[in-house]
């Protein structure tokens, strides 16, 4: 009995690996970024204002495109990916004087990043759902309040975030696979700003919805 048992759990695992499926793709996509903050940053070396009043507006479209793999198993699968991402969005910036206004512009944040969804999927024939953590890498960016009214400003992005997507998806005839996905984060984009030598907290957090279309090979 003992041996039968033995055989079977060596037999199972075996028979469900024979049936999985690996398939490695391309993809690109559009993506609509928004930048979440509603920030009162403090000046204390400025003659002109002393205070700073960033909230975050309009998603704008940006681009995302990389390559995947997608293991299979009945209808369960995992598909890890490696994208680069190039998202902007826009922030309203508002400069205060004892709590006059001095000048409001909108500005906008880019950034220039690798992303590197890890989603976990259900399969209804061609339909799926799907969710997963996705980490982020920033290689560049443009920030918002860079050069506003001359201001000695650097701002302290986080080389590394993290945060999770979810989403639905469609596979056409088993080559073609289109996804819709929202991104969330779980991590501040940044600790703070430097202004004049002096860092301020600034709490800045993206979310996104992206649409890709891929090809499986």
């Amino acid at each position: 009995m003992k041996k039968l048992i033995l055989i079977l759990l060596l037999i199972v695992p075996m028979g469900i690996i024979a049936q999985a499926q690996l398939k490695f793709g391309v993809k690109a996509g559009i993506t609509s970024t928004s930048i979440k903050v509603d920030e009162v940053i403090e000046i204390t070396d400025q003659a002109n204002f002393d205070q700073l009043v960033v909230e975050g507006k309009n998603a704008n479209v940006g681009f995302q495109g990389g390559i995947f793999a997608r293991i299979t198993i009945l209808k369960l699968y995992v598909q890890p990916e490696l994208l680069f991402t190039s998202t902007s969005g826009d922030v309203q910036v508002t400069s205060l004087l004892n709590d006059v206004q001095v000048e409001s512009v909108i500005r906008e944040q880019k950034f220039r990043q690798i992303d590197f969804p890890i989603m976990v999927g259900y399969k209804f024939g061609p339909a799926r759902v799907q969710l997963g953590p996705v980490g982020t890498i920033m290689l560049s960016t443009d920030p918002s309040l860079d050069g506003f009214m001359n201001m000695d400003y650097k701002e302290e992005f986080n080389g590394a975030t993290w945060g999770y997507q979810v989403g639905v998806g469609l596979d056409i005839f088993k080559k073609i696979t289109i996804d819709v996905k929202y991104e969330g984060n779980l991590s501040k984009l940044g600790d703070g700003v430097k202004i004049g030598g002096e860092t301020r907290n600034f709490d800045s957090r993206n979310s996104q919805l992206v649409a890709t279309l891929g090809i499986m090979f």
